[in-house]
């Protein structure tokens, strides 16, 4: 029996559920520390923690409980190097477990876990639309002559003006609208940070994500709007999440990957409260009308 995209989906589906829902995944989020260059007590972990380089921070346990970094246990100070794509290293002591993050490598701050979390407990599952093939388009990547670092606007306002890297511009059609898109590397794959015509009263507000992967020669990638995810910050709002920029702004609803997350209470979370200002859809503009810069 061949495995058809309906099957695929639903297994992402499966293995999405599954990430969030882990010893240090998403729902577990429950504090976050700056990390300064003065030495500062972690309560939930047992250790001292204060800037080294941008390459991570220093940690030194305070008690005789076991501290380990990727399940090797430390005994004096030792660095804890920045977060990795594939979420190590992780600092960890009983029931807790800490990442050291930095959206640039200017600021850091311990981001704690928590296998008891709230969140875990309550969680019910992740509404996801049934899969659309019309959701899955061909793009073109207009690269940048050179690198570009991009001011961002992020869910904690503090985190505001934090820079990403922008290859080029992202051009699709979908829905019959046509749109030159920003989007930032990140491990390799480009993340479009996006908003359509049903962000805010079917799907997770302020928007979603999309990993895609990197061009061919020529520029094409392939786009799936079905894998469109909940960012972090729909499950914890501990974290800190990019918020799409005006030119990533759809007007027409795509209505294809994660809406929401749903809760046991019932609840399905359609917005994050810190964003203190609401969306504004610019006009959508088609094939025949031209393209939105």
């Amino acid at each position: 029996m061949s495995v058809t995209e309906e099957d695929l989906h639903l297994e992402w589906q499966l293995q999405r559920a599954l990430s969030v829902s882990g010893p240090a995944g998403n729902l577990a989020l429950v504090s976050y520390q700056p990390v300064s260059e003065t030495p500062t007590a972690c309560e939930q972990l047992g250790v001292e923690v204060w800037r080294a380089s941008e390459d991570g921070v220093w940690v030194l346990p305070l008690s005789e409980q076991a501290v380990s970094i990727d399940g090797s246990e430390i005994v004096g100070k030792s660095m804890l190097t920045r977060l990795q794509s594939d979420g190590k290293p992780l600092l960890a002591s009983g029931r807790y477990s800490a990442d050291a993050f930095s959206l640039g490598g200017t600021d850091f701050e311990l981001r704690i876990y928590d296998t008891e979390a709230p969140n875990l407990t309550a969680f019910s599952g992740i509404d996801t639309w049934p899969y659309d093939p019309a959701l899955a388009v061909r793009g073109h990547l207009q690269a940048h002559p050179g690198e570009e670092f991009v001011p961002w606007t992020f869910t904690r306002e503090a985190d505001t003006g934090h820079t990403k890297r922008v290859p080029g511009i992202l051009t699709v059609e979908v829905q019959g609208e046509v749109r030159d898109l920003v989007v930032f590397l990140d491990s390799g794959a480009l993340v479009l940070v996006f908003a359509d015509g049903a962000t805010g009263s079917e799907s997770y507000a302020p928007g979603r994500f999309l990993r895609i992967d990197p061009p061919s020669a020529e520029g094409f990638v392939d786009v799936d709007f079905n894998r469109a995810f909940v960012p972090p910050c729909g499950f914890s709002y501990f974290y800190s999440c990019p918020i799409p920029p005006p030119a990533n702004r759809f007007s027409v609803p795509i209505r294809g990957g994660e809406r929401a997350v749903v809760w046991k209470d019932g609840r399905t979370h359609l917005r994050i409260e810190q964003v203190d200002s609401p969306l504004v859809f610019s006009t959508p503009a088609t094939k025949d009308e031209g393209r939105q810069p």
